[in-house]
């Protein structure tokens, strides 16, 4: 909103939002929350409403001081280390690594203008969609200075935590806080009321700062509910966290509230569902709201961009004197010297029958795994049974229904292979067989294809069989039987030991992350893979003065680029391997 006063914006201190109860299997919209959690937070923290004031400020002189880069579309890179704290009371609440990873990827794209939909935005806007600067990766080093994955989990009996922040605290349950200083703290437990997510602004306190968020609301793979499927709930949380206000400036339609922010237009109330362009308030015309922004209230699907204005306020917090100005120095994403992040651990969505007192999974028959058995229960871990495939191969899988009675009943079967390793059954290729209902107990065949590009080691082989074809990989369902088993696929896309090997000796290359050095560079800026990387994958590189403007004409030769007619300054490095994109911020001397 084009106003530059305070307003009565303690709303900053950790506003919620929710989405009302669904009827008619019609989603509703979110509500926010932010009332009650305000009060509490006022009463608890007297002094809190003065930081506010002086964080506002403090941002509000950084957007001046910028005023000639106002337009610019590229900020300076900062990594933000995340631990993600899981709180679960049922299996689905426990949501896999490979769900969590997507809301980091969410997170990257949406703060770096990585995210496709941006261009989707109104041409009135298109030219003020920002590119934040902001990375987040999960915590390779906990605050004891141990090797870490970033994830850390705990079974709860609690099955709402509310918006009291007991998820918070061991004390009350929940997990603690890791350094609010040098990470950000996300908690993933379900919340309750419909609530999917809240967060607190800079300046509260640290034993309870970072964001919550519901996990149906978490990433945007696995157990993620529409339409907040896509992960934006943490891009509008996190917003927050990094001192954004909602877009309409929380006045309920009276079109004089703010959001502390220049650029983006004054309006009357929050927009819901998937507005249409443009959508006119507070007399905005004619190009009114700007609802596709990620502060507003709209669907997943239809928010995708910050704004130039707001990327100045969220990088005000990493300026000389800002609230989370030493996050630039957290070594959180960064593994312990001479140590190596553990790998992280896959976990797997529950499937299985409910009764089996009428069939069951009777064979299960692929190279050197064969197990003819009786009723499991509706579940069988055979994970210790494995069998060797190659990448590229085809393959042959035998499977029967077994009957406890004299009746046989119609059964489907179902069979999954998670090839890239990422705990889910969901990707493409991933189910390779579906076998159409049956009422015979004979043994029955599919042939399959390993895909070429299927990652090599361990990973999970799923037969499920149920009397319903719209039975998936997940959950529990009536009659039937799930068997879960290990596959080894050999020469897939994992790089082999021998590579990394090869490149060990380069001290600059990191595990998993692109590095430039020297770093202040005079003449050539060299650039190290990640030790795990292909070392014939290409790469390209793009280079951006601290304005955001791309500088041209770089020379760029087997992995080194020539930055001697550069000014002395700082810039930003962008390389892309077509799978990624790292952004790193250099020193030209």
């Amino acid at each position: 909103m084009k106003k530059n006063v305070y307003a009565v914006a303690l709303g900053l201190l950790g506003l919620s939002c929710a989405a009302t109860p669904a009827y008619a299997q019609k989603a509703q919209p979110r509500t926010c929350a932010s009332d009650d959690v305000l009060k509490a937070q006022l009463a608890a923290d007297p002094g809190l409403a003065q930081r506010l004031t002086a964080i506002n400020q403090h941002a509000l002189q950084y957007a001046a001081s910028h005023a000639g880069a106002a337009q610019r579309t590229s900020a300076i890179s900062v990594t933000i280390p995340v631990v993600v704290h899981v709180l679960y009371s049922t299996a689905s609440e426990n949501i896999s690594d490979a769900q969590i990873q997507s809301q980091i990827d969410v997170l990257n794209e949406d703060y770096h203008k990585l995210n496709a939909d941006y261009t989707k935005t109104p041409s009135a806007f298109a030219g003020l969609v920002a590119d934040v600067g902001i990375q987040f990766t999960l915590a390779k080093r906990d605050p004891n200075g141990n090797a870490t994955t970033g994830i850390e989990r705990k079974s709860s009996t609690t099955t709402s935590w509310g918006t009291a922040d007991k998820i918070k605290s061991t004390s009350t349950g929940g997990l603690n806080a890791w350094n609010s200083s040098q990470y950000l703290n996300l908690w993933v437990g379900t919340i309750g009321g419909g609530i999917l997510g809240y967060a607190q602004f800079p300046g509260g306190a640290a034993s309870t700062d970072g964001v919550v968020i519901s996990p149906v609301y978490f990433g945007r793979t696995g157990t993620v509910t529409a339409p907040y499927n896509l992960g934006r709930t943490a891009s509008h949380e996190v917003g927050h966290w990094l001192n954004l206000n909602h877009i309409w400036g929380d006045d309920n339609g009276a079109c004089t509230g703010t959001d502390n922010v220049s650029d983006t237009p004054n309006q009357g109330a929050e927009n819901y569902g998937k507005p249409t362009f443009p959508h006119v308030s507070c007399s905005n015309g004619p190009n009114g709201d700007m609802f596709m922004n990620y502060m507003d209230y709209v669907d997943d699907a239809a928010m995708y961009m910050f704004s130039t204005g707001q990327s100045s306020r969220m990088n005000a917090l990493f300026a000389s004197g800002g609230a989370r100005v030493s996050l630039l120095t957290s070594q959180g994403g960064v593994a312990p010297s001479g140590g190596t992040t553990p790998p992280p651990t896959v976990t797997y969505c529950t499937s299985k029958g409910s009764s089996v007192a009428y069939e069951y999974v009777d064979l299960v028959q692929l190279g050197s795994i064969s197990r003819s058995s009786g009723a499991d229960g509706g579940y069988y871990n055979g994970t210790a049974l494995s069998t060797s495939v190659a990448a590229g191969s085809t393959q042959t899988i035998y499977f029967s229904a077994g009957f406890a009675t004299s009746s046989a009943y119609t059964e489907y079967f179902k069979i999954y292979a998670d090839w890239n390793q990422n705990g889910v059954f969901t990707d493409a290729g991933e189910t390779i067989v579906s076998a159409a209902g049956s009422t015979s107990s004979a043994t029955r065949s599919a042939s399959f294809t390993v895909p070429a590009t299927a990652k090599s080691g361990s990973t999970r082989l799923r037969v499920v069989m149920s009397d319903n074809s719209a039975t998936t990989s997940c959950n529990s369902y009536s009659y039937g039987e799930t068997e879960d088993y290990t596959l080894n696929v050999t020469g897939g896309t994992a790089r082999t030991e021998s590579a990394v090997v090869a490149r060990a000796g380069n001290t600059n290359a990191l595990p998993d992350r692109y590095t430039v050095y020297p770093n202040p560079a005079t003449e050539v800026l060299s650039i190290a893979r990640p030790l795990n990387a292909d070392p014939a994958q290409p790469f390209t590189v793009r280079v951006f003065d601290v304005r955001g403007a791309e500088i041209k004409g770089l020379s760029f030769d087997e992995g080194q680029v020539n930055v001697s007619g550069l000014r002395s300054g700082i810039y930003t490095i962008s390389i892309n391997d077509g799978s990624s994109t790292t952004h790193q911020r250099f020193v030209k001397q």
